[in-house]
């Protein structure tokens, strides 16, 4: 198990840092990659649960998200407004066809995976965005490894056994140093406008964050009844368990750079 994770990590890691240094349509596209499949595995939990998500409009939906998101720093005030009635019609037109609880997960996968992916190319637009998407990736891997191999070696007591049986206090302490050593350290150099507190500050939200998005997609997996939300990344499971803490470390991130660094 451990090799694989390694061996997915030697290989993926440099291609997020790659894509992220390239940015542009590159990035884009890549977003749009793990918003398909993410979105797709999303859907495969809802079923499960016994709902009837409207697939292709979803993946329509999310997909839709990330030019929007990339196009809208360039476009007038209107668009974003003619992006919200273009989703309102789709709502419209899938009411009739749906439940209430059906309609709902379809637009929570819209929004959980696609809009919260869109968040990606927002940073990559912001003033030292390479260095800024670069930090948001660090820290949520620095986060993933310290809680994973504190919990291993420490791990005695769970906090959220219902919920998360794997996941221990220690593992959440390891996952929050991990995040500060690392924004200590390289946060310096990708990040110059941010002095040191504010950087710990970036590490201590990033780490609450990230273990917040990895509890939300295991409580997902727990009422769906399966271990992985894929079988995609060998060692990890799916996209949706591989970045399902950036999920949420994302907008933070951007809204925490668009207030301190503007």
């Amino acid at each position: 198990m451990l090799a694989a994770r390694l061996v997915v990590a030697l290989v993926g890691i440099p291609l997020l840092l790659g894509v992220t240094f390239l940015g542009g349509w590159w990035l884009n596209l890549l977003a749009e990659l793990i918003t398909l499949v993410g979105l797709m595995e999303f859907y495969h939990l809802a079923k499960r649960m016994q709902l009837k998500p409207m697939v292709p409009a979803g993946l329509l939906g999310g997909l839709f998200l990330i030019p929007v998101a990339y196009l809208s720093k360039g476009m007038p005030a209107w668009f974003l407004a003619v992006v919200t009635l273009g989703l309102l019609f789709l709502f419209l037109l899938m009411f009739p066809r749906l439940g209430v609880a059906d309609l709902a997960v379809t637009f929570l996968g819209i929004w959980y995976v696609g809009g919260l992916v869109a968040y990606l190319p927002l940073i990559r637009l912001l003033p030292g965005g390479a260095g800024a998407l670069t930090m948001a990736f660090l820290l949520t891997w620095a986060t993933d490894s310290g809680a994973y191999f504190c919990g291993l070696l420490f791990g005695r007591h769970h906090p959220w056994p219902r919920l998360s049986p794997g996941k221990t206090w220690a593992g959440a302490i390891g996952g929050l140093f991990g995040s500060i050593l690392i924004a200590l350290a390289i946060g310096p150099l990708l990040l110059p406008g941010l002095s040191y507190w504010l950087l710990g500050v970036l590490a201590i939200l990033v780490a609450v964050t990230a273990q917040a998005g990895d509890l939300i997609e295991s409580g997902l997996k727990r009422q769906a009844g399966v271990k992985d939300s894929g079988w995609l990344l060998p060692g990890h499971g799916g996209i949706l368990d591989r970045f399902d803490s950036l999920l949420l470390v994302a907008p933070v991130v951007y809204y925490y750079l668009v207030f301190f660094l503007s």
